[in-house]
């Protein structure tokens, strides 16, 4: 499976989160189904983080973008924990600003994968053989 079928995937996953957050918030669901959602989250984003680091030839950009999604999943996780058991609405507002950023990193990094996807299929032609232009 491609690289850029997981961030694309991993991006609805994050925006059914932050949804499902927002229903969290305002009490019609309970904490489960924003929970499971999140750990399903952090597991898409393991996946790309593992396809990133294995990509021949590497491409930096979007390996350490894949590092920071796990990293920030990671912490938000944890915030989401904390908010949860403190009810500390400061920490309730930290954790949707980093929901916004990892929303930000993963849609960066589909368009990012995009755009490598492309441009290896345009190497791949320009290899196949020689190309005749006319002027």
């Amino acid at each position: 499976m491609k690289i850029q079928l997981w961030f694309r995937v991993t991006s609805l996953l994050v925006f059914l989160q932050i949804a499902l957050g927002g229903l969290l918030t305002f009490s019609f669901i309970t904490a489960l189904p924003h929970i499971i959602t999140g750990f399903i989250v952090l597991a898409f984003a393991i996946v790309a983080l593992v396809m990133a680091q294995r990509l021949k030839p590497p491409f930096r950009p979007l390996q350490g973008l894949s590092v920071g999604l796990v990293l920030l999943t990671v912490v938000q996780i944890v915030l989401g924990f904390t908010a949860l058991s403190m009810g500390n609405q400061v920490i309730a507002w930290v954790h949707l600003l980093v929901a916004m950023a990892i929303y930000g990193m993963v849609i960066a990094g589909t368009f990012m994968s995009m755009r490598l996807d492309y441009r290896s299929k345009e190497q791949s032609v320009a290899t196949v053989g020689p190309q005749t232009q006319t002027s």
